[in-house]
């Protein structure tokens, strides 16, 4: 199937049962290490919320999250090309001003962000990850269950 026809990600996970589901949620979040071994789960929680309904302020993205504005902010700041005190951030999103009220900003993703939620959505989907061995695959080899019986000599 394609296009039109072809299942959503959440229609897909809807047809999983529940180990499934948590080994595509496991390969989610070991995606999301490769950026950085020690994201906080607010970032995670940020960009997500952002990539669903892009084009927040950093306000409105507080009051989804249930956090202080200027957690939100921080977070946007770490998702963004440059972190506090000139750190190198993740490059996700970016925050412009809005022309109509200058003081608020309105926050987008970039290329790379687009790109990252790609692979989020093709590993919900059920595509394999790419790159190193993630925890669920390691522990779906080592299981007896994903083991081949050895052959027996007669």
């Amino acid at each position: 199937m394609t296009g039109a026809d072809a299942p959503t990600a959440a229609e897909n996970v809807g047809r999983l049962d529940n180990e499934e589901r948590i080994d595509r949620l496991i390969d989610v979040l070991e995606e999301l290490r490769t950026l950085d071994p020690d994201m906080p789960i607010q970032y995670a929680l940020s960009f997500l919320t952002l990539s669903r309904h892009e084009g927040l302020s950093i306000r409105d993205l507080a009051e989804r999250l249930g956090i202080a504005q200027s957690s939100a902010s921080r977070n946007v700041a770490a998702l963004s090309e440059w972190h506090s005190f000139r750190k190198p951030g993740h490059d996700l999103v970016q925050a412009k001003e809005d022309p109509r009220e200058r003081r608020r900003k309105i926050v987008t993703l970039t290329d790379r962000g687009r790109d990252l939620l790609a692979r989020l959505d093709g590993l919900m989907r059920g595509e394999p990850p790419r790159g190193a061995m993630t925890v669920t695959r390691l522990a779906k080899e080592a299981s007896p269950s994903a083991r081949k019986p050895a052959k027996q000599e007669s």
